[in-house]
């Protein structure tokens, strides 16, 4: 196996010198800010990302453009795949590389949808026009996540165009509906198409948080487990009644639980790069949790792990400019276990009693943790998998979990039927265009991205030839 593993390798490598062109010399920061769009465009993965960034696939036009997209870039490598839309407009595209067995499989989970953008807030860009300008792409979803789809895609074209087996099968799932209510993708298809999913063991998706801070990775983070996540959103004519709502509901009574071990290790790595009075509470959290004056100075970040905790948005107007209509919304975070809707109830009756209307209610429900270590202190063959592939790219950066906070993807839905989900990502983002992924402006830096999706095709190839084939175990107690 080995053998046949080094004999493979050699021959991608002759033919990788034989077709590749002349590698550029590394190109610094300053010639990557200046460099004219029309030489970024050179790169596939750039044109890519460009002409899927320019397709608007917001809740209210669906995903059917952008899983057609997806599709041509499949049946131009021969790779088998369908598209399936739940309902009008709402689709999502499946696709699969045949391993040499189906048991152990690897699933590449990422979703088409985006978030609204309004176009009258964005300054340097037009949400849809996939505009480059000083290195960066900027665009809705540029972030979140059609880069980190697209790295997906080609990893594993790459395997299919080189004409490698891999020891499982590997699936690539781009869902809809992911932003918004969660209903026309994974779980539906769980639910509709249970037999697509046969022999899935790992599934790969979104939520690692790789912290950069100029051009510096601090760390690098991936996500086993995160905080349940509920959102109630109201409107009314004026602003007064939701701010009203607000005042009378700071905080929300909770029980404090014990971390779990994941939580522990990730946080006290991040506790290396914060700063008093952060630093010593994130390294004992089991001693904050026992000390209510210490567990209250921890920001919801961190401390929606051991309680739940309540955070309201301040009252504006919608659409933007709009003078009689005007929204809000709160969110509930909560420990993994424990469901963030049994707070609902209270806040959603006095809404009612003050005339307010909910317009939306939605929770991840409670969370559940994939194995980071196995039982015997060892990471997971997957884990240590990533790690190692990861490791190379970025020696002696800090590799740990890292739990997600503030949001709920669809890694929940696989989670809670037993199957090991982990959120990863191949593309470092500097801590001020993280920030814009739901925001205005949102951007990727191309050099990141290009490097981002080679890391992915090796992460892919490395597992195609791993001998390992149960990559990940059942799901158990973390």
């Amino acid at each position: 196996m080995k053998l046949l593993r080094l004999l493979v390798l050699v021959v991608l490598a002759l033919v990788a010198a034989r077709c590749a062109k002349p590698r550029r010399a590394r190109i610094g920061l300053e010639a990557d800010s200046t460099r004219p769009a029309t030489e970024w465009l050179r790169e596939e993965p750039v044109r890519l990302l460009r002409d899927y960034v320019r397709l608007e696939t917001t809740d209210k036009i669906g995903e059917l453009k952008g899983a057609e997209f997806l599709k041509r870039l499949f049946d131009c490598s021969g790779i088998e795949n369908e598209i399936v839309c739940p309902a009008p407009g709402r689709c999502n595209l499946l696709a699969r590389l045949p391993g040499r067995s189906r048991e152990g499989a690897l699933l590449l989970l990422n979703h088409i949808d985006v978030v609204d953008a309004f176009p009258i807030l964005w300054k340097e860009a037009s949400p849809f026009e996939g505009k480059i300008k000083w290195g960066f792409l900027y665009g809705r979803g540029a972030y979140d996540m059609k880069s980190l789809g697209l790295a997906e895609a080609l990893a594993m074209r790459n395997l299919k165009d080189h004409g490698i087996v891999p020891a499982s099968d590997v699936l690539f799932l781009a869902e809809a509906d992911e932003e918004a209510g969660q209903m026309w993708g994974s779980r539906w298809l769980l639910e509709h198409r249970p037999e697509w999913f046969k022999g899935v063991a790992t599934v790969l998706n979104e939520g690692g948080t790789n912290e950069m801070v100029l051009r510096t990775v601090r760390f690098w983070g991936i996500e086993t487990v995160q905080a349940g996540y509920g959102l109630i959103e109201f409107e009314a004519a004026i602003a007064k009644p939701l701010e009203e709502l607000a005042r009378r509901h700071p905080k929300i009574e909770s029980p404090v639980v014990e971390p779990l071990p994941d939580v522990v290790t990730g946080f006290d790595m991040l506790a290396n790069h914060l700063g008093h009075p952060l630093t010593d509470p994130l390294r004992h959290l089991r001693r904050v949790e026992r000390d209510a004056a210490e567990l209250a100075i921890l920001p919801d970040r961190y401390g929606a792990f051991l309680q739940a905790r309540i955070v309201w948005s301040a009252a504006y107007a919608y659409p933007p400019g709009a003078t009689a209509n005007f929204r809000s919304f709160v969110v509930i975070s909560t420990p993994p276990g424990l469901a963030p809707e049994s707070y609902f109830g209270p806040i959603e009756e006095d809404a009612r009693r003050a005339g307010i209307k909910i317009l939306e209610s939605s929770s991840s429900g409670a969370t559940a943790a994939s194995p980071y270590k196995r039982p015997s202190g060892e990471l997971e063959p997957f884990i240590a998998l990533i790690k190692t592939v990861t490791e190379a790219r970025y020696p002696g950066i800090p590799f740990g979990p890292v739990p997600t906070f503030g949001g709920s993807t669809t890694s929940n839905d696989f989670r809670n039927r037993g199957i090991p989900t982990y959120g990863y990502s191949p593309v470092p983002f500097n801590i001020t265009d993280s920030a814009r992924r739901h925001g205005n402006d949102e951007r990727i830096y191309l050099r990141d991205y290009i490097n981002g999706v080679d890391l992915y095709k090796e992460l892919l190839l490395e597992y195609a030839f791993s001998e390992d084939k149960k990559m990940s175990h059942e799901r158990r107690s973390n």
